[in-house]
């Protein structure tokens, strides 16, 4: 039966399972360290999917006056959790980071950092 195929047809067969064979095998062992382990994202990774859009580089475009860098509430982790539990308005809360202990230390850590850059 093979053998009545064409040449191009076993050719494009060839490709077609090769590509599917190297494609399953990327996504198998290419995985970025937060997608093997979800609890476990960059305090980099969180901010700039929920803070960067009003606080970038560690400003504040919505208060001018008010940026994150030096603020009191970075003077502990309970504070800035507490911040973000019970944020100023317009300011949403973010009660889905403070509830994982990892996330909130990775997202504060970085916070940290910003005044450092």
């Amino acid at each position: 039966m093979f053998q009545r195929i064409p040449i191009l047809a076993k050719l494009l067969l060839f490709c077609f399972m090769f590509l599917s064979i190297f494609t399953l095998a990327y996504n198998v062992y290419s995985k970025p360290d937060d997608a093997q382990n979800p609890g476990k994202i960059g305090g980099e990774k969180l901010f700039k999917a929920n803070c960067a859009g009003c606080h970038l580089n560690g400003q504040n475009l919505i208060k001018k006056d008010k940026p994150i860098i030096g603020s009191a509430k970075l003077k502990s982790k309970e504070l800035f959790s507490e911040l973000l539990n019970h944020p100023p308005k317009p300011m949403p809360e973010f009660k889905n980071i403070t509830s994982n202990p990892d996330q909130l230390d990775a997202l504060y850590k970085y916070v940290l950092s910003l005044k450092k850059k």
